[in-house]
């Protein structure tokens, strides 16, 4: 009776094993592909590479892709997920390279983990709506009568709609709960004053990503006859930007006005058809808003990257080496030194991925007799620290 057990247990785990084998090579599939790239230097072999390791990808989970096009901005994920496509390749073999006049060219045979792509996708897709909207202030400078002499003050119903419509959305906005007036106070006279440089400086002492500036304004229209009783009609618009705070670049800017004229039969109702205006404007802000975020992250763009200390001999041989990294859009054109003060040089590089894979170059790349901390990482900006040189 034992030994009739023990072969079934022998037989079971048998099974199991062959289960889970089979599991394993139906998550993997094995494709052959042609990659290309501008160009006939070593770089470009190596970016032909690339586009060979991405081509791959595609090919091997095409059937995955095709029954999820219809996921929340698809575009948006999808791009992400392929500049990470090395990590679900399992193994490859370059069969041949060649080159032409002008193009590159990488032949390879790669085995790609459909499995780990698709859980990858999942991750990505689910967490999507919150990766769409930066970090938040909101400062609306709101005057309920134009013509009158009082100037337009903070903390007005048009900020309250807009804020309250923010947070049911699930965006984060920084100034909520902070007890620093002192910087509360800095934030709303760089906004009063229109000064977008203090702005931003101000609301990334909140850990804002982006500071959202608005201008809302009402002003008499006039009287109308309506049905036999007098009504006034309001004019107003609410001017929106926003402005990410580690460079104080405007991501967005643009004006809103109502589908339809206010009315009404009470006179001074200036603050009721502004927020009006900031019921009907809001979603449309935020969609605004995050249009720009996405495509400043999954486009290719510029990053602001500080080095220190940094020489002008070294600066010279980060831009040489940075112009042979993939990603780096124009070679070394797309590397620039703008600044080199007290051995501190700010650059600006022209990326094609995400921050975090820059920020994982900048600490692998390769300069001889130098080495690279990045010691601090923001929506747009690193800053490094380099050891070694002279």
């Amino acid at each position: 009776m034992n030994k009739v057990r023990s072969r079934l247990v022998v037989v079971w785990l048998l099974a199991a094993f062959l289960s889970a084998s089979v599991g394993r090579a139906e998550a993997t599939r094995e494709v052959t592909v042609v990659g290309k790239a501008a160009g006939t230097d070593l770089r470009a072999a190596d970016e032909a590479k690339a586009d060979a390791e991405r081509e791959a990808v595609k090919r091997a989970c095409g059937s995955f892709l095709n029954a999820q096009t219809q996921v929340a901005n698809y575009q948006t994920v999808y791009d992400r997920i392929m500049s990470q496509a090395v990590g679900f390749i399992v193994s490859s073999e370059v069969l041949r390279e060649w080159m032409d006049a002008e193009l590159s060219y990488c032949e390879l045979r790669a085995v790609v983990s459909t499995e780990r792509f698709e859980q990858q996708w999942a991750a990505f897709a689910h967490t999507m709506k919150r990766e769409d909207y930066p970090r938040c202030v909101i400062v609306v400078i709101e005057d309920d009568d134009l013509d009158d002499t009082v100037p337009g003050q903070p903390h007005g119903v048009v900020q309250s709609v807009l804020e309250n419509f923010f947070l049911g959305k699930d965006v984060r906005l920084m100034d909520k709960g902070q007890t620093d007036t002192v910087r509360q106070r800095d934030l709303e006279l760089a906004a009063v004053n229109d000064d977008v440089s203090k702005l931003a400086a101000a609301a990334a002492a909140f850990k804002a990503d982006v500071v959202v500036l608005g201008q809302a304004g009402a002003r008499h229209g006039g009287a109308v006859e309506i049905g036999g009783h007098q009504a006034y009609r309001w004019d107003v618009q609410l001017s929106i930007r926003a402005i990410q705070t580690d460079s104080a670049r405007i991501l967005m800017s643009n004006v809103h006005r109502p589908t339809k004229p206010f009315r009404t039969t009470a006179t001074g109702a200036g603050s009721m058809a502004l927020q009006e205006l900031a019921q009907e404007a809001a979603p449309k802000v935020l969609a605004e808003i995050g249009e720009a975020w996405r495509r400043q992250q999954v486009v290719t763009r510029t990053c602001h990257v500080q080095f220190s200390p940094c020489s002008r001999k070294t600066s010279k041989a980060l831009q040489e080496a940075l112009g042979q990294v993939r990603g780096v859009q124009g070679g070394r054109e797309g590397v620039r030194l703008r600044e080199l003060v007290n051995d501190v040089a700010d650059v600006e590089i022209d990326w094609a991925y995400d921050l975090n894979l820059l920020a994982d170059t900048l600490e692998n790349l390769k300069v001889e007799g130098l080495s690279f901390e990045v010691l601090e990482q923001t929506a747009n900006r690193v800053k490094v620290k380099v050891t070694g040189g002279p």
